[in-house]
């Protein structure tokens, strides 16, 4: 099995996360992915690994948390289709990071222990070197775009591989819909799909132009999607709207501070 294409890679960036309800009776779907990024203050050089979703999908940090990776053939390095790493947290409070605004529906968890060699897993992360830039000629109305989840909970239960759909931009995403860093796009977005990346391609590459985070109901106003497998679908414009990749940088640079500075300070303590 060839990996080398875009199109295939991302397929392994992308986690499903589950949340479990306090009752045991029930959980909540949705999609997370998978960023490195360097410290550039640290003098050793070190990065950390995220699991970027929105903050709805995260729930209460203080709940458990349960994500599905991909096992890695220790010889050959590739995935092992089928076999699932399933790591469970009963509180990930310390490892949660939210964006700084409120309004803003993302938020992030430190999963830099998935790149210990004792985890044996296998996943593909996203780099700075990903993010579009929307003063390209190339992103415009009608472009392009894939998104990638678990929509309504459905995936490749088989292999543990999430299903990749295709839609355009709806609005002319140089301006901010609605006076908001985001945009719209003309796709099915459905409960599960929160927190899928959304791509597009400029310079005959693809780039993270944002995260789905909510959908348009017939008759209503846009809202934030449920997460929840079991919620009743009710009647979609097919319509979503999408967190401009800005917020994602944000996000980011918000948790490298934070990192960085809670790294100072252990040193200093230690001296």
């Amino acid at each position: 099995m060839k990996l080398d294409k875009f199109q295939s890679q991302i397929f392994f960036t992308t986690v499903r996360i589950t949340i479990p309800d306090n009752q045991g009776e029930g959980a909540s779907i949705g999609t997370g992915f998978i960023y490195s990024t360097p410290l550039p203050n640290d003098p050793k050089n070190r990065s950390i690994t995220l699991l970027i979703s929105n903050k709805h999908v995260f729930g209460n940090p203080n709940n458990k948390i349960i994500i599905n990776f991909h096992k890695k053939n220790s010889e050959t390095f590739a995935p092992l289709l089928g076999e699932a790493v399933v790591l469970e947290q009963e509180n990930f409070s310390n490892n949660y990071f939210s964006h700084p605004s409120d309004e803003i529906d993302l938020a992030c968890m430190n999963v830099s222990f998935i790149e210990r060699e004792e985890n044996n897993i296998y996943h593909k992360s996203l780099h700075p070197n990903f993010f579009a830039n929307f003063n390209e000629n190339e992103i415009l109305p009608g472009s392009d775009i894939l998104f990638i989840g678990y929509p309504e909970n459905r995936f490749d239960t088989t292999h543990n591989l999430p299903i990749l759909r295709k839609g355009v931009i709806a609005t002319i995403p140089a301006v901010d819909f609605n006076g908001k860093k985001q945009f719209i796009i003309d796709a099915q977005v459905l409960p599960g799909s929160s927190g899928s990346p959304v791509f597009v391609i400029a310079k005959n590459k693809y780039k993270l132009a944002g995260v789905v985070s909510a959908t348009m109901i017939k008759h209503q106003k846009l809202t934030t999607l449920p997460v929840n497998y079991d919620f009743g679908i009710q009647q979609t414009l097919g319509l979503g709207i999408v967190l401009k990749k800005v917020l994602v940088e944000e996000l980011i640079k918000s948790v490298v501070d934070k990192v960085e500075k809670s790294i100072k300070e252990k040193e200093i303590k230690n001296l």
